[in-house]
């Protein structure tokens, strides 16, 4: 298994971002996809929970129980779709490695202050 990419790994494996922290501190540029494909999975998440937020509930389908569930299989989504598709893991890695574009320079009439 291809521990550099995040989205076959299970959501909840508390070691998982223990080894990118190590292989990240061993070679930055190579684990940057790793980094990128979490920072994705977060933000699917945080956006899935507010899309559960605002969907109104009443029934059968609200109570603690159903909740915790669709909170775990949101988890284990976002983990799953992170780096097929969004593009967002994309754009963090050719923003911040080292073979991405230059800073973009700034914009006419804006000082340095130089």
């Amino acid at each position: 298994m291809d521990r550099t990419t995040m989205s076959g790994n299970f959501a909840l494996d508390m070691q998982g971002l223990e080894r990118l922290k190590n292989g990240a501190a061993a070679d930055p540029q190579k684990n940057l996809r790793a980094a990128a494909e979490q920072f994705e999975a977060l933000f699917l998440q945080q956006l899935m929970k507010s899309m559960r937020e605002a969907t109104p509930r009443a029934g059968l389908l609200d109570n603690s129980d159903i909740r915790f569930y669709e909170s775990l299989h949101d988890q284990q989504l976002s983990q799953h779709m992170s780096g097929r598709g969004l593009g967002l893991a994309e754009q963090l890695v050719s923003q911040l490695s080292a073979a991405g574009p230059a800073r973009a320079p700034r914009a006419a009439g804006h000082d340095t202050g130089d």
